[in-house]
């Protein structure tokens, strides 16, 4: 009927959790199927941001304001106008179905109504708690003059009472003052302008009708909080006749190419049935989240993105429909393809070092001059360029055979010395240095180039612990590498230590980025943050 979570340094009665969890896992169907945590993360060490666009529930005390959508919660604190979380339950598909919630009067905890159950969240604790409720429920209550007795839920035979520290509702009866959920149809009776001006802020980007989903009046009395399908959480003042936008999180979960930006990163992700591509800005506190979309008439025109690039104050982004050039402060997209230069629409790869900009596409390579113009590079090579990486005039490029280099002048790639034994001819899918030292990525090890000898080197066998490897990024002594099972810190010549598998990862991972404080996933499904000195050997 109920599962606890334990941080590290806590201590509980082992006899009382014990027997929560096991009523949890005889009394929950989706627990079976659920992925849980390999350790447990503290919020501030682990973070995962989704897609908060689609919001479930509201509910608002003097302090803060609990907001859910379909995979976490994030807190609202008015006083110091700053978010907490987002914070997501050992059972991942616990907020599923979701559609309202209360702040309990005695601790000021959350209680969420589900179609088939309830959810339990003790903020100060990190504890959660589930239980069924095979009748169905239609709401959720307290009692005003009985707050002690428990949760009230009204459910298609009847009101039932759980009684604090329950594990079961009984039949009961009704609460005697009831204190509810604050109905959409009643907030919409009481500020009659969201119905007057819905046209005016009840779109997305694509200027696609959106619906509003849930409301909550502001514990100070002075407005309204409201969710949407679409647009996020969205605060109306009563002065006001417009809602502003209340950003947190992204637009859509899948999310395919991270790289760091100063004050936090830029995350892309991919279109869905319900959103186009989008790039977002997330602030490292997770303070500011502020998304480019594409022309409201047209949306964008890629579908994925697969790699992103920063240059001066541009946004560089490979994408499966040409170059992407961000402007982050004009919020702006223009696209460069075939027609503009390239050699092949579809982009595999851009690169940014040294002030030089290198592109890898799916037939040849080109390079971004001062002057923003493309020029090809090696033009007689018209196969797939996975990877590059500029490195003063000449371009490293990992193809189909292995680690080839563009020298100046020359119409075609080159073979570098000491690369002619064919177990260093295999497909390659990522190019870094780790100091001066050249490193290659292929589906399952590394090679690199030491930098005095120029001999190269094959490392061990990576994926039969991570899977086919992705993307890799350097940080210290070592290399981040993402494969299809997991992310883990590789030394050259070492295997993978602080595996990061099921339970950490929401979902595969596709790319990474590391600043000071922080190593970043893009995963299939949100971005993860986590602090380096959580995690790093």
């Amino acid at each position: 009927m109920s599962c606890a979570r334990r941080r590290p340094g806590e201590v509980y009665i082992p006899v009382m959790r014990s027997l929560y969890a096991a009523v949890w896992l005889a009394s929950t169907p989706l627990a079976a199927a659920a992925q849980s945590f390999s350790r447990d993360w503290r919020p501030e060490d682990r973070t995962v941001i989704g897609d908060f666009s689609r919001i479930t529930s509201i509910a608002t005390s003097m302090d803060r304001v609990y907001v859910t959508s379909a995979t976490s919660l994030v807190i609202w604190q008015p006083q110091v106008q700053a978010w907490a979380g987002p914070f997501d339950p050992p059972n991942q598909a616990a907020l599923a179905g979701v559609f309202a919630s209360l702040i309990d009067p005695l601790d000021q905890s959350l209680w969420l109504a589900r179609a088939d159950g309830w959810v339990h969240y003790q903020p100060e604790l990190q504890l959660w708690d589930q239980g069924s409720v095979p009748e169905g429920v239609v709401t959720i209550a307290f009692d005003e003059n009985d707050p002690v007795s428990g949760l009230y839920i009204l459910t298609r035979s009847g009101w039932y009472l759980l009684p604090r520290g329950g594990l079961l509702p009984s039949p009961g009866r009704p609460p005697a003052r009831p204190v509810r959920p604050t109905s959409l149809e009643e907030a919409l009776r009481r500020a009659p302008t969201l119905q007057t001006n819905a046209a005016q802020f009840l779109v997305d980007s694509r200027m696609r009708s959106v619906r509003l989903t849930v409301a909550a009046r502001s514990f100070d009395n002075q407005g309204w909080y409201l969710g949407t399908a679409g647009l996020g959480m969205l605060y109306l003042p009563d002065v006001a006749a417009i809602p502003e936008r209340m950003r947190f999180g992204l637009p859509a979960e899948f999310v395919g190419a991270v790289v760091t930006w100063p004050g936090g990163v830029w995350a892309a992700t991919n279109r869905t049935a319900e959103t186009d591509a989008a790039f977002t800005f997330v602030d490292s506190g997770l303070r500011e989240f502020r998304t480019v979309h594409g022309l409201p008439a047209t949306g964008t025109p890629f579908s994925r993105v697969l790699e992103l690039a920063g240059q001066d104050k541009f946004l560089w982004a490979a994408t499966d429909f040409g170059l992407a050039r961000v402007d982050p402060v004009e919020a702006r997209i223009e696209l460069l393809d075939a027609r503009g230069g390239l050699p092949d629409s579809r982009v595999f790869d851009v690169a940014s070092r040294q002030g030089r900009i290198a592109i890898g596409t799916a037939h040849g390579l080109a390079r971004m001059d001062d002057s923003l113009r493309l020029t090809p590079v090696a033009p007689r090579f018209t196969d797939a360029a996975y990877a590059v990486l500029p490195a003063g005039d000449s371009v490293w490029v990992g193809t189909r055979v292995g680690v080839l280099l563009a020298v100046p002048g020359k119409p075609n790639l080159e073979r570098p010395r000491g690369l002619a034994s064919a177990s260093l001819q295999e497909p390659v899918y990522g190019l870094a240095t780790l100091g001066d030292t050249l490193v290659a990525l292929t589906r399952d090890h590394m090679i690199w180039r030491d930098p005095r000898s120029q001999a190269w080197s094959i490392g061990p066998n990576l994926s039969a612990l991570l899977g086919r490897l992705r993307r890799f990024v350097s940080d210290g002594a070592g290399l981040w590498v993402a494969g299809e099972r997991g992310v883990g810190f590789v030394r050259l010549g070492g295997p993978p230590v602080r595996a990061l598998r099921d339970g950490d990862l929401p979902g595969p991972a596709n790319d990474l980025a590391v600043d000071r404080d922080y190593l970043w996933i893009a995963t299939e499904d949100g971005l993860v943050r986590f602090r380096l000195d959580a995690i790093r050997p």
